[in-house]
């Protein structure tokens, strides 16, 4: 009897660890600003015309003139509508408390080669914005790419933490809208 507690205990704690049960981004150390050996990297940088327009910015401090220099920065300007195509968005929200909100979006990349660059979110007044930065082609150029649509779904949590009750509006790169409402306050 033992012996059969001992096994069920192992194949348990087995599958609790080879499963992921929180949806969330990759979350990286590039994903904060980073300062090492003089250089500020700042992963995003936020507009009033764009959540993430300008990525991977570069700092370096002068010593001579006491001031930052402008190394690089990588300009992501979005341009209205789908980023991929057969784009859909579904939000899925949970029944706990509190409760989580995400967004299912789910499409086909143009080909092999595309990926997800930056999934920004902000929150402004009560609208959270997300943008997808699809990324340019990171691989060496003597690397052929599929023509073929390649199907994706990513999920996108929604920092609902802390909110009040209301209804709140998203938007996906300017395509996707749609709302959901907290009924009440979104604490413990």
């Amino acid at each position: 009897m033992h012996l059969m507690i001992k096994i069920l205990l192992a194949i348990t704690t087995i599958t609790l660890l080879t499963v992921n049960p929180v949806f969330s981004q990759t979350s990286t150390p590039s994903d904060y600003p980073i300062y090492k050996d003089g250089k500020l990297t700042i992963p995003r940088v936020d507009t009033d015309a764009q959540t993430g327009n300008y990525q991977k910015v570069e700092f370096q401090f002068d010593n001579s003139s006491n001031s930052w220099k402008l190394i690089n920065l990588v300009e992501t300007k979005i341009i209205p509508g789908p980023a991929t195509y057969e784009e859909k968005v579904e939000a899925i929200i949970t029944n706990s408390s509190p409760v989580q909100v995400f967004l299912k979006i789910s499409g086909a990349f143009s080909n092999g080669c595309a990926f997800f660059q930056q999934i920004n979110q902000t929150l402004k007044s009560n609208k959270f914005e997300i943008t997808l930065h699809v990324g340019p082609n990171p691989f060496p150029p003597d690397i052929a790419c599929t023509a073929a649509l390649v199907p994706y779904e990513k999920i996108i949590p929604l920092e609902v933490y802390g909110l009040p009750a209301g209804t709140y509006e998203y938007s996906v790169n300017d395509e996707h809208n749609g709302a959901f409402t907290l009924t009440k306050d979104n604490t413990l």
